[in-house]
């Protein structure tokens, strides 16, 4: 008996037998970009992927975890070689087909582990849209963002968010084979390029792209990151994911199938 629905290992009968079961589908969004000196262009899907795999694990057999969407919308990354981006409306595109194909199959609750900032507009549209127009349930998670009080320590540069301190440390912990570790550099950072932004919410957004503010692809200081220092972030944010996960499904489970 395995310890959680992944749909990729599975054949139609398999998942038959747990849809019947499962009650959510857990789907992964990353991205297929840069990420300085010393990680793959898989970071942000393998980050997701992992994330989601433990969750599915946790509550099982509740939930049923769902194939990757592994590009996202990448366009501030371009001017580093191999980076590749899908548009706004194809990213919203593969996220509304695969909650409509799961939507086919009886599901109607949904949770997107999100592991790319830049598919943060797209999922905010998508999920109201979702909702409306497939009468699901739905929400979806930047799951960094809930690790609040690990990051209060492991985030010591200016810069950060992006191949960092933080986001290498989860790498080395959740997916190490992205981690290229004897090539682990400080971000080669410009600083933003108007005053005001990236201290703390300034109300006001400037679509820049990443060369504009950093030579190598990174910001932070990723000599700091630590196994250790990912696992702490990761489980915080796995013990909020939970807890929420079991409230969505239990106060939705009255409409959660036909």
């Amino acid at each position: 008996m395995p310890n959680a629905f992944i749909l990729s290992e599975m054949t139609w009968e398999d998942a038959r037998d747990a849809l019947d079961k499962a009650e959510l589908a857990i789907i992964p969004t990353g991205s297929f970009e840069q990420h300085g000196p010393h990680m793959t262009f898989e970071v942000d899907t393998a980050r997701a992927v992992a994330f989601s795999k433990m969750l599915a694990e946790k509550l099982y057999p509740r939930v049923i975890l769902a194939p990757p969407i592994a590009f996202g919308v990448s366009f501030h990354h371009m001017k580093f070689p191999g980076s590749i981006t899908l548009r706004h409306e194809t990213f919203q595109a593969m996220v509304y087909d695969v909650v409509w194909s799961l939507r086919e199959h009886g599901v109607k609750q949904f949770f997107i582990i999100n592991g790319h900032g830049g598919n943060k507009s797209s999922l905010d549209v998508m999920a109201v849209r979702l909702r409306r127009e497939l009468d699901v349930d739905i929400a979806w998670s930047a799951f960094t963002l809930l690790a609040s009080e690990t990051r209060k320590w492991y985030a010591r540069s200016e810069m950060t968010g992006h191949a960092c301190e933080g986001e290498t440390s989860q790498a080395l912990y959740l997916a190490p084979h992205v981690v290229k570790r004897k090539r682990i550099v400080r971000g080669a950072t410009k600083g933003y390029p108007y005053k005001l932004l990236g201290k703390g919410n300034s109300g006001i957004v400037v679509p820049y792209t990443f060369d504009e503010i950093t030579d190598n692809g990174a910001l932070g200081d990723a000599t700091q990151a630590t196994e250790e220092r990912g696992k702490a972030i990761v489980e915080e944010a796995l013990a909020k994911t939970v807890e929420f996960l079991t409230d969505f499904m239990d106060k939705n489970r009255g409409g959660s199938r036909e």
